[in-house]
Parts: C-alpha cells; structure tokens; sequence
C-alpha cells in the first residue's frame, strides 16, 4: 500500500516564554485505501519568530501573556470555534510507556487519560454538562508494544490501523506531533501522537515556584485530542482563554479543561457525525 503523504503539515511554535500553536495550510494525500492524513506538531522557536509562511500568533513574554488573562478571563464568555474537516465518532487509544521521561514515568498515563476523558466528556471550567451527546467517544484500550507512526524526523510514516501515544525523538523545535487518519466521510479511524522525550521537561503536577521552560503534559495532550476530535486554532488576540488557542505560558494549567468556545466545537464536531 502506498504511504500517505503529507503535503504541508500543520505546525506549532513555543517560543522561548510561551507555547505557540499554529497551523500551515494543509493539502491531505489519499493513500490506496482512501484515507486521508492531516498532521499537528509542536514546536519551539527560541527567539519566537514566526515564519512568513504560517498563521502564527506571538504572544510576547509568559509575564505578558498571564497579565493579560488575568485581567479579562473570557474562558466561559467566548464561545468562539472552528473546526477541521474530520470528527471522532468512536476512537479506541494504546498507550506505549516505552521511553517515557523520568520526571513523569509514574503519572503520564493516568495524566493522558484525564486530557483524553477531558475531551471525551467534554469538561470544562464554565459548569456546563459533561457526558452529552455532544462530545465524541475515546476509549483506552490499554498498553502497546506498538509505536506511533510518527518518524524522528516529524512525518506520518502510515497507517496501521491503530491509535498509539507514545514517547521519543523529534526533529529540533518539535515537542509533540500528531498524525491523523479520516476517511472520505470525514470520519477519524486511526490518530497517532508521538511526545518528545529528549528536548524538553515536561510535569503532569505543576512544581512549587515553577519557572523556566517546564511544560504541562495534560495542557498539551488535552489540546492534541481535541484536534484528534476535530478542532482548529482559534485567535490568540480574541480567543485567549480557549484550549484552541495558539498560545500558553510554561507552567500554565489554567487549559486543562475546556473553555466555552471548546466546548461548542466539540458539539458541533459531535453533531457533524449523526
């Protein structure tokens, strides 16, 4: 079977004091069987430039980005989404340990699967109702001697079938990356994520006194399953408090949970697949 292409990969920046999140354009290959890839990367830019070529957002330093929301937390006022072309109907996930860093080895998984219950549930911060019909179905089905299809050069190297997060090597500035599968209907079937271990310090409970380029493992895969769930970015300037947006601080947990514009697009994800 010929091996999907991707043609232009969705990416995201951290500069040196905040996460950045943003996406390439994207034109998705076909392989023999139909389906389509669409990919999602992390990474880090140390000076924070955006390239001319992309739809970054920067946000400045981390002191500026948690200024400003904490001066206006429109977490449950903005209900503002968008959405990619695919939805999760039914996903079930493998876990691969192998490789995990040692400063989460203990608390990474049970941390993977609340970012993934988050979304599945659709749990936010605004005391709205969690396990509608509005939100998709992940179910973890245990471990995996099996590794995502994701090369330590950041490409999607096929689909075989199954949904792996798992840990190891990626290309400079690539904290995490995700390569998803859809078929002609839109409909997710396989959804990959590979997590950097080797670059980056990562915590699943936030450090007393935290600073410095230490990164929040649920933050990250929260926002990674709702792209798996078919969510796009939001604006960093308009959307600031939603998951989707394109920027975090090191050491914020203030995303784990979803926001109301989140929680919208996950509805109306959800509802594209009835």
């Amino acid at each position: 079977m010929r091996r999907s292409k991707t043609i232009a990969a969705l990416a995201t920046v951290l500069a040196a004091s905040s996460v950045l999140l943003a996406e390439q354009p994207v034109a998705n290959a076909a392989d023999d069987q139909g389906l389509y890839v669409a990919a999602t990367a992390y990474t880090f830019d140390g000076d924070g430039t955006p390239a001319a070529t992309t739809d970054y957002f920067s946000t400045g330093d981390a002191n500026t980005t948690s200024t400003a929301a904490a001066a206006t937390d429109t977490s449950c006022t903005d209900k503002t989404y968008a959405l990619k072309s695919w939805k999760v109907g039914t996903l079930t996930w493998l876990y691969n340990g192998t490789g995990v860093p040692t400063t989460v080895a203990g608390t990474a998984l049970d941390t993977i699967k609340a970012a993934t219950t988050t979304v599945a549930k659709g749990t936010n911060r605004c005391g709205l109702p969690t396990s509608t019909s509005t939100t998709s179905t992940f179910t973890y089905g245990g471990t995996t001697t099996v590794k995502p299809q994701v090369a330590s050069n950041g490409t999607c190297t096929g689909n075989d079938g199954k949904s792996v997060t798992g840990w190891g090597a990626l290309p400079t500035k690539v904290l995490a990356y995700t390569c998803t599968y859809y078929n002609a209907r839109g409909v997710v079937v396989a959804s990959d994520t590979l997590i950097d271990n080797v670059a980056y310090t990562w915590f699943t409970t936030k450090p007393a006194n935290c600073t410095g380029a230490k990164y929040d493992l649920q933050t990250t895969l929260t926002h990674e399953r709702l792209h798996t769930a078919g969510l796009a970015h939001v604006d960093q300037a308009k959307d600031p408090a939603q998951v989707m947006t394109p920027a975090s601080a090191p050491c914020d947990t203030s995303r784990r949970l979803l926001a109301a514009g989140d929680y919208a697009g996950l509805k109306a994800a959800a509802s594209a697949t009835k």
